[in-house]
């Protein structure tokens, strides 16, 4: 490690050449200050502190600037863990807006990089990879919750793993899928081949869930709503005071009776109907024969 560093060096060259008169005096200080300086440049040891520094120029140049002295002395001090710190960060940021540029979602760049340094793609890959098993995990969920519901809770938690998936897959470029990354596949030990067809595939039993989901979810509204119209109809027999109120009622309760029967099968609400039709059908058959 040699006492004196460039950086410093140059700092302190540039204050004696500035305090140095252009005569033959001037140039001899200027000459003894500069060999002083590369002695310090050549020899090894612990790095020249501020009045080290001070002592090499300050009897040849009273007026040499004390600020310079101590931005050379600044200069020639071990860099901190700080500072490595400081520069390394701002390299890996330099680094890390280079690639992102490369990895952005348009087709000129990607395609232009994805032939010539594949490698620099591996962000793309990476995110790619993950949305893709994060769609064909989260549509296995929902369709797993969907065959094992017991209420509505459950199928809107199944609809919420098919939002889930729709969004990975949204993330995925589709017109980026035609090129395999062989160096991403060699490193990583890729599971799918990165073609349409998968992506169309899991979106494809996404669609279908979602057809079911509807169907689900529409028969459960029917059943609310057919419930709601059953024990309405029901307290209001409970009052009526008239032949036309009870008229009323009734039709209200058969209305309801024949919404629950028409649930389409195949569904969750469907076997709940089953249960709590028999009790409605029932009650109705008994209140219809007390006239």
């Amino acid at each position: 490690m040699y006492r004196l560093y460039k950086k410093a060096f140059e700092i302190l060259s540039a204050e004696v050449e500035k305090c140095s008169s252009n005569d033959k005096q001037g140039k001899q200080k200027q000459l003894i200050a500069l060999k002083r300086l590369q002695k310090l440049r050549e020899k090894t040891g612990k790095r020249a502190k501020l009045s080290e520094l001070r002592d090499a120029v300050v009897d040849l140049f009273p007026i040499f600037s004390e600020s310079v002295l101590k931005e050379a002395a600044k200069a020639n001090r071990k860099p901190s863990i700080f500072s490595k710190l400081k520069y390394l960060a701002i390299t890996l940021a330099t680094a890390t807006g280079f690639l992102t540029i490369l990895n952005l979602p348009h087709p000129n760049i990607r395609w232009s990089v994805a032939k010539t340094a594949p490698i620099l793609l591996t962000p793309s890959y990476i995110n790619m990879d993950f949305h893709y098993w994060g769609a064909k995990n989260s549509t296995t969920q929902a369709e797993s919750l969907l065959k094992s519901a017991t209420n509505f809770t459950q199928i809107k938690q199944a609809e919420n793993k098919l939002e889930d998936a729709d969004k990975h897959l949204r993330s995925i470029p589709v017109w980026f899928l035609g090129y395999y990354p062989e160096v991403y596949c060699q490193r990583f030990s890729c599971n799918w081949d990165f073609s349409f067809n998968e992506f169309e595939q899991v979106r494809s039993q996404t669609i279908e869930l979602d057809k079911k989901m509807f169907a689900q979810k529409n028969a459960f509204i029917r059943l609310l709503e057919a419930e709601q119209v059953y024990n309405g109809a029901k307290y209001k027999l409970s009052m009526v005071k008239t032949q036309k109120q009870r008229e009323l009622a009734m039709a209200s309760l058969q209305a309801s009776i024949k919404t629950i029967e028409e649930i389409p099968p195949d569904t969750l609400a469907k076997k709940k109907a089953e249960i709590k039709l028999k009790t409605y059908k029932r009650y109705y058959q008994k209140v219809a024969q007390n006239k």
